[in-house]
Formats: C-alpha cells, structure tokens, sequence
C-alpha cells in the first residue's frame, strides 16, 4: 500500500453560501501536510477531508456552530512510497 502526501489548507467561513471567513485565526487559511497510506489518490484526498470536517470550531456557541462552516481546498496531493 502507497504511502501519499496532501496538502491541504483549510479555513472557517460564516456559511457555505457567503464564504466570507470568520475574524480571528480559524478564519485565516491553515496550510498542513498529512499523510496516509491509501491504495489510490481519490481514497487519500477522501480521508484529508473526512479528518478536517471532523475538526471541531473552538470557541463559539452551540447555536451558532451550526451557522459555520469549513471551507477546504486540496492543494497537492504526492505519492512518497
């Protein structure tokens, strides 16, 4: 099993619609390098965005979590092994 390198980065927008970020540094784009080991491309950039959209938004109430949103963008994705 090929072991993959993504690139990814990712943010917090207001809602899916606006994407207008949200003030403070989960509004900023956060650049991370992840890696797994995955049989193609496709399952290795399915499992980059799986683990960002399980992130919780810290700081912010119950109600309004449901109105914010992670806004993810896969940059590059490399095959190591």
């Amino acid at each position: 099993m090929p072991l993959f390198e993504v690139d990814i980065q990712n943010r917090v927008v207001k809602s899916k619609f606006s994407q207008k970020s949200i003030k403070g540094r989960q509004g900023d784009w956060y650049l991370e390098k992840l890696y797994y080991l995955a049989d193609s491309e496709e399952e290795a950039k399915k499992f980059a965005k799986n683990e960002i959209l399980r992130r919780k938004i810290i700081g912010v109430s119950g109600r309004r979590k449901k109105e914010l949103k992670r806004e993810i963008e896969i940059l590059n994705i490399g095959r190591i092994i």
